[in-house]
């Protein structure tokens, strides 16, 4: 019997104090706690109240599905994170959320979204290869592991006149 294809439809809104805990539970589900990466509730807190910081929420129905955290400096926005709870993974919801970053990115003035990603994570970088970000760097040992290991991260960029193409 084939499966049947679930095309959920998110709603994508702008991330307040008010959703840290629903954050911090698709930031503990989404990131495998081996490699270090995820941020704490303090760190999540104090980036969302910093200027030229901001959060997107991915909302499927009134569960928030993932979100996206970025910082603008200038004319470039960096993503700092993006975290997709692991049973919506595959749905669109990421590629919503990077969308999301680039309008509010283009909106706020920028010209360019600058990430950076571990080395290893293809997943990711399928994700935003797809996106048409383009590496740019390498940067070895960035991510220290839970473990001891260490991984090297790639930074990308994705020029924002790419829209207008």
């Amino acid at each position: 019997m084939a499966r049947a294809v679930v095309n959920p439809v998110f709603s994508i809104l702008p991330a307040e104090d008010r959703h840290l805990e629903a954050m911090m539970a698709v930031m503990d589900a989404g990131f495998e706690p081996r490699y270090g990466e995820a941020w704490s509730a303090v760190q999540l807190a104090a980036t969302l109240a910093m200027p030229g910081c901001w959060g997107t929420l991915a909302m499927l129905g009134t569960q928030v599905a993932g979100f996206s955290l970025c910082r603008q400096a200038g004319p470039e926005v960096e993503l700092l994170l993006i975290a997709v709870m692991p049973d919506l993974r595959r749905q669109g919801v990421a590629a919503r959320l990077l969308r999301a970053v680039q309008a509010e990115a283009v909106a706020r003035g920028a010209s360019e979204v600058f990430l950076e990603v571990r080395e290893d994570n293809r997943a990711a970088r399928r994700l935003y290869e797809a996106a048409q970000f383009a590496a740019v760097g390498r940067r070895p040992d960035y991510y220290f592991g839970k473990d001891g290991s260490r991984r090297a991260a790639i930074t990308m960029r994705f020029a924002l006149s790419q829209l207008q193409d």
